[in-house]
């Protein structure tokens, strides 16, 4: 440290700096892009920022984020600033020491005494916006307090490679929890990749989102040997590796929007050992695929685009700009792939509906919609309640054709 940057930390001045960069960021981030990309373009813009200022800076906006609509709109975006670190954040500092040494001093308490401490000036459940769109299945004060806590990150062991997992994490002396025999969590900052062999031994992949697939087995029990089946949303292909681990045989058949993801997706499965399968581009909102290239399916996966809604505490920034009115612009886009993927569904196969959306357009009302219009018949539906352990929340509907083709 230069002696110049030594004293300004040392009378604190350095502190206030990190207040104004953060409220300069805040001010130019109009929502266009994820902020972990913008923020990543600023830092690399403003080479000025050594690491302890790059850490400063990124914890008081992702903080002022995470409060969402929860603060008094008549306190200074300074004050803001304070009280979100003061909610969020678990350990003393010389930011707040400095600034907000009544709430540095009390840092440690638990999230229901913070909240009790600031009630004048923040109510936890005006956090999420569009309140009324959300399903009455979710605890709105147990949903809205889950973003003043950054979420686990999860990994699902492969099959045949727990021991070899186990073994290079104890090495590495990485700490984490053991959710199941394959599904592990580690604090967001673990970095986890840099340990194991990503896709080959181990994927990372949300909890929730490696239960997506729990409802499909249950009702299948004994057909999961020999089956096709088709990820129409295909994306990283998360849900298609699930699927190639659990089921034996697998047919398997993954579509998405863009020539791009495809070819990023050949890239993971080739690391994950998938060689055998078929891939196509197709967007399903405007048309139907060429029935020369996909053949009728015995499950199709729908994780349709949607909101995202159940994973903001990844992405906080969305509690500020997400447009209200695109809730039923995705609802209808849903509406429209399904309508066209089950065109492709065997009699007596089934469809997995999943979106990652606590909306009840998104979820509840495409479910009515599905029913009443498709003449699928409803299995079950449920949503995955990411909140109760800092993992996502997501939903998930089973249907199946049991009309003659």
């Amino acid at each position: 440290m230069k002696n110049g940057e030594a004293s300004s930390y040392n009378n604190g001045t350095h502190v206030h700096r990190y207040l104004n960069y953060a409220k300069s960021i805040l001010n130019e981030y109009n929502g266009a892009e994820p902020f972990h990309l913008y923020l990543k373009k600023y830092f690399s813009a403003n080479k000025k920022h050594g690491s302890k200022d790059r850490k400063q800076i990124t914890s008081l906006c992702y903080d002022y984020f995470r409060v969402g609509f929860g603060v008094s709109s008549e306190i200074s975006i300074d004050e803001k600033l304070l009280l979100a670190t003061f909610l969020v954040e678990k350990k003393p500092s010389a930011f707040l020491g400095k600034l907000g040494p009544h709430w540095n001093d009390q840092i440690d308490l638990d999230i229901s005494s913070k909240i009790e401490m600031v009630k004048e000036k923040f109510s936890i459940e005006k956090i999420f916006p569009c309140r009324e769109e959300v399903s009455n299945q979710i605890n709105i004060e147990d949903f809205c307090l889950s973003f003043l806590i950054q979420p686990k990150l999860f990994i699902r062991i492969r099959p045949g490679y727990r021991n070899i997992v186990f073994d290079k994490l104890k090495s590495a002396q990485i700490s984490f929890e053991k959710i199941t025999q394959n599904a592990l969590a580690f604090s967001n900052n673990q970095k986890v990749s840099d340990i194991i062999t990503k896709d080959r031994e181990a994927v990372i992949q949300d909890y929730n989102s490696q239960q997506t697939l729990n409802l499909l087995t249950s009702h299948m029990k004994d057909e999961i040997s020999d089956i096709s089946l088709w990820d129409c949303c295909a994306a990283s292909g998360g849900k298609s590796i699930l699927a190639f681990d659990l089921y034996k045989n697998i047919e398997l058949t993954v579509s998405d929007t863009r020539k791009n993801i495809l070819e990023n997706l050949k890239k993971r499965f080739t690391k994950a050992g998938i060689k055998n399968y078929q891939s196509f581009v197709s967007d399903l909102s405007i048309s139907l695929p060429q029935r020369s290239i996909l053949e009728k399916q015995d499950v199709i996966i729908a994780d349709v685009p949607c909101s995202g809604s159940g994973t903001w505490a990844r992405t906080p920034e969305q509690l500020h700009f997400f447009s209200e009115k695109k809730i039923k612009e995705y609802a209808t886009l849903q509406q429209k792939i399904v309508s066209h993927a089950i065109e492709f569904l065997k009699a007596n196969g089934y469809l997995l509906y999943i979106t990652c959306s606590v909306f009840k357009k998104e979820n509840e009302e495409n479910v009515d919609f599905i029913q009443r219009n498709l003449n699928l018949q409803l299995i079950k539906s449920q949503y995955l309640k990411g909140y109760e352990m800092e993992a996502d929340t997501l939903f998930v509907a089973l249907f199946k054709k049991t009309f003659a083709e």
